[in-house]
């Protein structure tokens, strides 16, 4: 019995021990990983690599705003598929950013739903097409209604988006208000400070 006591000791402070070099490794490991980190951000190659990233992304931004719905549904059914979903969950992000700011949505809620709906029979067209050898085998339809899909998707985010400015306008009027009234009162402040206070000689 006192044997394996002992044993059970034993086997407790050796992984107590094992626990608390491990937690003092990952300590140290961390800070050298954070120290290396720091000084690769600073060096000039990776700054520009990031600058050069960042153009990149702002030049496909670009793109991709001016892309038709046509434009989008070209490519494999893949792709096709990804920015369908995109464009279904930017209009479902808008009307919900809409509607927590109490903006009137009317049924673009229920719209969104219906959506999301076609989106799925879509998404299943789509898949079945990728099975098609590439050709004049394979029917444009489903590429056509993709694109209505996505330009109906376009239409509900823009009028969430519309809605959503429209009911923030009042709160931005009345910040620009106050803050000019606060400016007006600070300056005013300052200048009757500048006539009380004596003037040195």
């Amino acid at each position: 019995m006192a044997f394996l006591v002992h044993t059970l000791e034993f086997v407790l402070v050796l992984g107590l021990a094992s626990a608390l070099a491990a937690a003092a490794v990952f300590l140290v490991a961390r800070r050298m990983v954070r120290r290396r980190w720091g000084r690769l951000q600073a060096h000039l190659a990776t700054r520009g690599v990031r600058s050069a990233l960042s153009v990149a992304a702002a030049g496909h931004e670009r793109v991709a705003a001016r892309a038709t719905p046509e434009d989008v549904c070209r490519g494999t059914a893949a792709r096709a598929r990804r920015r369908m979903w995109t464009a279904i969950e930017d209009a479902e992000v808008a009307v919900h950013h809409a509607e927590t700011r109490q903006a009137p949505v009317a049924e673009l809620p229920a719209v969104c739903r219906t959506l999301r709906g076609l989106g799925g029979e879509m998404d299943h067209l789509l898949r079945l097409e990728r099975r098609l050898p590439l050709g004049p085998g394979r029917p444009p339809q489903v590429r056509a209604q993709v694109a209505e899909l996505i330009r109906a998707a376009r239409d509900v985010q823009a009028a969430a988006l519309r809605a959503g400015s429209d009911a923030a306008e009042p709160q931005i009027r009345s910040l620009v208000r106050q803050a000019g009234e606060e400016v007006e009162i600070l300056a005013s402040a300052l200048a009757r400070m500048r006539t009380v206070a004596p003037h040195p000689r």
